[in-house]
């Protein structure tokens, strides 16, 4: 079965880190032979990839959408290369993925959603009929599914959920950095895109209350990422007087060493269709603390694995940072079992065994 996925980048990134772990979950499926077509550029992942040998097509294109020419190409692509199944994934890619398979007469064609479209109604009305051309549409939690059905792009029966796969080296194999300089201190640590969807600014308003609130000068919080907010992050931190509590690390290759060290992990989150770094932190055994807008509230059971948050409830965030602070021994490790237990139900076997009986049964269909 050839299998040929189109995505819109390849450098970094959560949906770039799934293509990298979709081709190597792969590997244990050796009836698949998988193509990874890029719109626009490569980068770290496309390397790491083709150094692998897997087979990487970057088309180096403007993927804004509509691009005439780029749609015109991926048609003679497909034609050429003549694939059993086109997956693509996000907007830009399904567009004109899905739109220049359906001209080349590929079997099998699905699209996949990887947030939370918010369209007019020009825009779901292009979608609509995108997605008429395909056979099943992906959402990567119910909510992103519901979102689509809701706006009228897709009819409920065309819609599945997959939820993203999340894998971890082993432990033992996760160094500890001495210069991070934890001492006795408890570490709250977020991993995100340094984004306004991502809400932090809220987190360092509630986490400077929390310092003052209970005078605990043993807590810090840990920001690991990069992008266009951390000049303003990191300015307000100063005005809020707290910088010596908070370290910007900015984007790190590796997260799991600071997940190793660290005690909770905290996603504030405006928005959120999936999230494998909450999934990540989960799985090494953290507490963690995430607001119940879309994936987050399917993967976290508020209370057990984890603590949910409304990010309009002012205080809602500050409540469950000091809960987390003040839970014993106990407490602590029951939620860690359960974190664990929780986030395995998202593995890459998971994940790559769902990929593989859906193209499977769409092809069989034909």
């Amino acid at each position: 079965m050839k299998v040929c996925r189109i995505i819109p980048a390849l450098d970094f990134g959560g949906v770039e880190q799934r293509i990298k772990l979709t081709a190597l979950g792969f590997k244990d499926h050796p009836e698949i032979q998988l193509q990874i077509v890029v719109l626009g550029k490569g980068g770290r992942i496309s390397k790491e990839l083709e150094g692998l040998g897997f087979e990487i097509h970057i088309l180096g294109e403007n993927f804004r959408i509509p691009n005439v020419g780029l749609f015109f190409r991926l048609i003679d692509f497909l034609k050429n290369h003549k694939p059993d199944v086109v997956h693509t994934s996000g907007s830009e890619a399904n567009f004109h993925g899905l739109l220049a398979a359906k001209i080349a007469r590929i079997p099998v064609r699905i699209g996949e959603e990887i947030g939370f479209p918010n369209h007019g109604k020009l825009w779901k009305m292009i979608f609509n009929l995108t997605y008429r051309t395909s056979h099943v549409v992906i959402g990567i939690s119910k909510a992103v599914a519901d979102q689509l059905i809701s706006l009228g792009e897709i009819p409920s029966y065309k819609a599945i959920v997959i939820y993203n796969p999340v894998a971890l080296p082993e432990y033992s194999e996760i160094p500890s950095f001495t210069e991070l300089n934890k001492e006795d201190k408890f570490v709250f640590v977020v991993t995100c895109r340094l984004v306004p969807i991502k809400n932090i600014a809220l987190l360092l308003r509630e986490f400077s209350e929390l310092i003052n609130e209970i005078k605990n000068t043993k807590i810090m919080l840990w920001i690991i990422g990069s992008g266009p907010e951390q000049n303003n992050l990191e300015k307000l931190s100063k005005i809020l007087e707290i910088e010596k509590y908070i370290h910007f690390f900015g984007f790190q290759k590796d997260v799991f060493p600071f997940l190793k060290q660290a005690d909770a992990f905290v996603l504030p989150s405006l928005s959120e269709g999936f999230s494998i770094s909450l999934v990540e932190a989960m799985l090494m055994g953290l507490p963690t603390i995430a607001t119940k807008v879309g994936g987050p509230s399917e993967i976290i059971e508020d209370g057990k694995s984890g603590f949910l948050i409304d990010p309009g409830d002012k205080g809602d965030l500050k409540s469950r940072m000091k809960t987390t602070l003040s839970m014993n021994s106990i407490e602590r490790n029951k939620m860690k079992e359960n974190a664990v237990k929780r986030g395995q139900f998202f593995s890459l076997n998971s994940y790559v065994g769902n990929l593989t009986k859906l193209y499977t049964g769409l092809i069989n269909d034909k």
